[in-house]
C-alpha cells in the first residue's frame, strides 16, 4: 500500500530513560528486604532545596498538563513520579497531599506515606502522629 503523501514528519518521543535510577530499582529488588519508599523521596532530594520528587524535564508535558487543572507543581510532581497519566490517582494524591500540609504535617516522608497508604489522609496522619 501507498502512504498518504501529507504524513512527511514522524513525530518523535521526548522521553528520556534514567537508567542509573532503573539501577537503583534492580539492585533493590536483590535485596532480602527491599525498602521501596526511599526512591520516592531520592527523587526529591535530587533537585536543590525544595522536595521535588519528579522534576526531571523541566516543563514536563505531564505535570505541565495537571497544572493546567489547577493543581500544585509540587504535588503534581510526587503524585505523576507515584501514578504516571492516571487522572484519577493523581487528584486524589494531590488532594490529600494538600489536606496534609494544610493541617501543618509537612514531613518530607508525607509523599511516601501517601502512596504507602494508597493516598489515605487519616492513615498519613495516624502513621505520622504514632511514631513522633
Amino acid at each position: 500500500p501507498q502512504l498518504a503523501p501529507q504524513m512527511v514528519e514522524v513525530p518523535r518521543s521526548t522521553f528520556n530513560f534514567d537508567f542509573e535510577y532503573e539501577r537503583k530499582i534492580l539492585a533493590e529488588a536483590e535485596k532480602e528486604n527491599p525498602n521501596w519508599g526511599k526512591f520516592v523521596i531520592e527523587r526529591g532530594r535530587d533537585s536543590p532545596g525544595a522536595a521535588m520528587a519528579y522534576d526531571a524535564t523541566p516543563g514536563d508535558p505531564l505535570v505541565e498538563k495537571y497544572m493546567s487543572m489547577g493543581l500544585g507543581r509540587e504535588a503534581v510532581s510526587f503524585a505523576v513520579l507515584n501514578y504516571g497519566d492516571n487522572p484519577t490517582k493523581v487528584k486524589e494524591f494531590v488532594k490529600a497531599y494538600n489536606a496534609l500540609h494544610e493541617m501543618g504535617f509537612t514531613s518530607r516522608n508525607v509523599p511516601e506515606l501517601l502512596a504507602m497508604h494508597d493516598n489515605d489522609p487519616d492513615k498519613v496522619i495516624q502513621h505520622l502522629l504514632s511514631t513522633t
